[in-house]
């Protein structure tokens, strides 16, 4: 498994990424990593860091250095704050909950034009790229959505790319799941402005 920048941040902390591990649930390796067992955490890098590091390249605009960097700052202040996971929501909302807030920390610091490059996955999002026409609707989407504010990019990105239910969504922003559905909405009706052949995209579904 690729594990990109993360194996020196691993390394650092003295975690093997090729340690095997049983099978646990995420809730069981938090508690074993608290509890002093490095490999725990290891394994909590090893399932999350795919998603992680997906998510951030969306949000920084196809920027694959970025995005490193934000994940591995993303698991270095998880690895630090890890006595206060409650197990109230699900390990993947409260590491999505840190990316994002990496990622704002650093918006706020650095101007960027952001031109997005990375696929989105979600099947009922994204558009299929056959076609030479579907294929620029395609890029002239992502780049659509990289140029919207953030309090809308983010609510875009996890839900549509990431799959990311309503609940969800407003516990990783700190929003009401009523605001997380009007920026959806807002957001939609920002695309719908900006892109010719809107009814191609699957974003109304």
């Amino acid at each position: 498994m690729t594990t990109f920048v993360l194996r020196p941040f691993l390394d650092a902390v003295g975690l093997a990424t090729e340690t095997e591990a049983p099978v646990r649930d995420d809730v069981s390796l938090v508690r074993e990593a608290v509890a002093g067992q490095r490999e725990a955490f290891a394994e909590l890098v090893r399932r999350h860091q795919a998603k992680v590091r997906g998510l951030l390249l969306r949000l920084s605009g196809g920027d694959g250095s970025l995005a490193d960097d934000l994940a591995q700052e993303t698991f270095l202040r998880a690895y630090r704050g890890l006595s206060g996971f409650e197990g109230r929501s699900a390990f993947s909302t409260w590491i999505y909950r840190i990316a994002y807030n990496v990622y704002l920390s650093q918006s706020g610091r650095r101007q960027r034009a952001a031109v997005v490059e990375a696929g989105f996955g979600h099947q009922r999002a994204w558009v299929d790229a056959q076609s030479g026409s579907r294929s620029e609707l395609r890029r002239d989407l992502q780049a659509a959505i990289a140029a919207l504010p953030e309090r809308y990019r983010g609510v875009v990105v996890l839900y549509y790319a990431e799959g990311v239910n309503y609940p969800e969504i407003a516990e990783i922003l700190d929003i009401p799941v009523g605001t997380v559905k009007t920026h959806l909405h807002r957001a939609k009706r920002v695309l719908r402005e900006r892109l010719d052949g809107w009814e191609d995209t699957g974003l109304d579904e």
